[in-house]
């Protein structure tokens, strides 16, 4: 058949610079750009399309995925479709054959244009993005978990001395940490409840020419790193006024104890195409998401400041930041506040004020941060499933004077039991890979998943695994947070979705280059890329101590730079870059050193989303939490960078739980 070209044919890129980066032998995917006939599109658009596609621009779009709801309507089937790629293990063949070669260009859309600021790094510049150099400054290391724990300690010390009470500044103390409002602290402002997502929302500010021509634009971002989290004042970016201009995103990120991290936040783009029949510029599926930096942030008690260059508006998907050090619960997403989901074309913020405010979605009152009876309402609406409700809810009966649980009172053995309540409470808060008690694993499904405080607690169960003896683990370890048995297709994946919270979480599977390939970047983070002999720890530096020096931590015959927690799926870096002589901006700069490093995916949804929003309704008055299942078939194979990327699309902030 011969097709009717909607697109005039552009040249074909002929020749473009690779680099393999050491990923392996095997067939390698790669394509110059040219028209190529869409099936997908051309169904979509009723007509025939050739949008220009290959490589730096679009790869193939794998098409819909096919979703079924059990006829008792608990469980929602999908079926992925084929790959294009053929099967081959990335795992036991590395790279896989959905690797991409290295092409150090800006990315294109379907019309062909270029997409400024969409080639992270090159071997000339590491940091392509960065827009100027690091900036650091002292603060305060303290995190909350420091703070809550130190309470607690208080508490258990009290209760064992059998005195009656505690000091009320110190419960007032801890009511702040949980509520985010202003304590002498570097994280003060930073709630561990997650109520205020109708408040984190930012313009990015256009930035004018002499003219008064709209030239580019700026927004600043503030983030903290401890232990599991990354939580931002920003979950909801407004690109309006830079939708035809690049922008840049400022990051003051804290990094607070045991917050070391390599920064790592991934743009995810939307694809876009002149209508061959309007002219129309309109927006199209999933492009390529890519990191856009991986920069070392190793000391604790420091803000770093890094200005990120970034695309033109109208692409803009959302940031998704990553902790490789400690995944999957390190993470943070910043969406754009345009995009709307469900019946009534809600905005993503709109999404918050229905979950949060009295009002609803369209309450334009509503102030939960600064206003305490909507602070309280929405409060309110997160579940006593939640390890961090749960400290909120003791601490604040200790906060009443008119508290009807005794504690006050003297009754021998209350004050022991709400410290035994708090440290239990306390306890399941700071880990989100296992599930908090009052809630059970299904022992059908491959990973259970609960939905509780605007964010998500997995099960560990199905999670097997060894690292690689490689120091820098292919994999990421032991143990939670990997789908292991996920080599070659088909995989069949079974996921129970429970809800504690008092308002519906939404489901996504999305794909990050699988199906349709993935490039390696940042590749002077790979230790495996070292020239040279190491450089002298300087006598009396952190690196010499516990846990860089512990036996426990090293992987036999491992590059003891780079030594690996066989305990967990974090690896630990010795707090020092490999330029002494300038610790913050020097070169090279080395990140944890996985093996497939960083670069661009081309993502795709798998679940939800586009093909049918897939909903877990609220915990029920009885207390028994929302329950939906998820049975996936993914017909291509993972990336080794990442298999599974999953998350609340309506809330999506920190309610995260991918797999490796």
């Amino acid at each position: 058949m011969k097709h009717k070209r909607a697109f005039v044919k552009a040249p074909v890129v002929a020749a473009l610079g690779l680099l393999a980066g050491g990923m392996g032998s095997g067939s390698i995917a790669w394509a110059g750009c040219e028209p190529t006939f869409d099936p997908f599109l051309s169904k979509m658009m009723g007509m025939d399309v050739f949008p220009i596609m290959g490589h730096p621009c679009a790869q193939p779009h794998p098409g819909p995925s096919i979703q079924t709801l059990s006829a008792d309507k608990v469980t929602t089937f999908v079926v992925t479709p084929e790959g294009h790629f053929p099967p081959r293990d990335p795992f036991a063949d590395p790279p896989g054959s959905n690797f991409l070669m290295t092409v150090y260009e800006n990315m294109k859309d379907l019309s062909g244009r270029d997409m400024p600021n969409t080639l992270p790094s090159t071997p000339d510049n590491p940091y392509n993005l960065h827009d100027g150099p690091v900036l650091t400054r002292s603060i305060d290391p303290t995190n909350p978990e420091d703070d809550l724990d130190m309470i607690i300690d208080k508490i258990e010390a009290a209760a064992s001395k059998g005195e009656q009470g505690v000091d009320d500044d110190l419960i007032e103390f801890a009511i702040k940490i949980l509520e985010g409002r202003p304590v002498d602290r570097a994280y003060s402002g930073f709630p561990l409840l997650h109520y205020t997502g109708s408040k984190k929302v930012k313009v990015i500010e256009p930035i004018f020419d002499d003219d008064g021509n709209v030239v580019s634009g700026n927004v600043e971002v503030n983030m903290i790193y401890f232990n599991q989290h990354i939580e931002a004042d920003t979950a909801f970016l407004d690109p309006s006024a830079v939708q035809e201009v690049p922008y840049t995103v400022t990051y003051h990120v804290k990094i607070l104890n045991r917050g070391m991290e390599d920064f790592s936040p991934m743009t995810m783009n939307f694809n876009r195409m002149i209508n061959p029949v309007t002219g129309e510029d309109m927006r199209g599926p999933f492009h390529a998401s890519m990191d856009k930096s991986y920069f070392p942030m190793l000391d604790e008690g420091t803000e770093y400041t890094v200005k990120i260059k970034e695309n033109k508006g109208k692409y803009f998907n959302l940031v998704y930041t990553w902790g490789w050090r400690i995944h999957p619960p390190r993470v943070q997403v910043m969406e754009n506040a345009l995009k709307t989901a469900g019946p009534d074309g809600w905005t993503l913020p709109q999404w918050e004020k229905a979950a949060f405010c009295e009002g609803g979605a369209e309450d334009t009152d509503c102030d939960p941060v600064n206003n305490a009876h909507d602070r309280a309402y929405a409060i309110a609406q997160i579940g006593d499933l939640s390890p961090s409700k749960r400290m909120w809810n003791i601490f604040k009966s200790m906060d009443d004077d008119n508290s009807s649980d005794g504690h006050r009172k003297g009754k021998e053995g209350n004050l022991q039991q709400v410290a035994a309540r708090l440290r239990a409470a306390y306890l399941d808060w700071t880990d989100r890979t296992r599930l908090p008690a009052g809630v059970e694993a299904d022992p059908d499904a491959t990973l259970t998943l609960l939905y509780v405080n605007n964010t998500i607690y997995g099960s560990r169960q199905g999670m097997t695994g060894a690292g690689s003896n490689l120091g820098p683990a292919s994999y990421k370890g032991i143990g939670n947070g990997s789908a292991h048995d996920w080599t070659i297709r088909p995989y069949d994946y079974k996921v129970t979705l429970y809800n504690g919270d008092h308002f519906p979480h939404g489901y996504m599977n999305v794909d990050f280059g699988g199906s349709r390939g993935w490039e390696n970047h940042f590749q002077l983070t790979d230790p495996a890329t070292l020239q040279g002999p190491h450089p002298d720890i300087p006598p009396g530096h952190p690196a010499e101590e516990d846990p860089f020096t512990n036996p426990a931590n090293l992987v036999a015959g491992a590059d003891r730079v780079f030594p690996v927690n066989r305990g967990g799926t974090e690896e630990f870096l010795q707090p020092t870059p490999r330029n002494l002589q300038d610790p913050v901006n020097g070169s090279p700069q080395f990140g944890s050193g996985c093996y497939f490093t960083f670069g661009r995916n081309h993502a795709w949804p798998n679940a939800g989303g586009p093909w049918g929003g897939i909903m877990v309704q609220p915990v029920a008055d009885d207390g028994t939490p929302g329950m939906h299942k998820v049975d996936i078939t993914y017909n291509f194979e993972p990336t080794i960078r990442l298999k599974i990327y999953q998350f609340d699309p309506l809330h999506h902030d920190v309610a995260i739980y991918s797999l490796h």
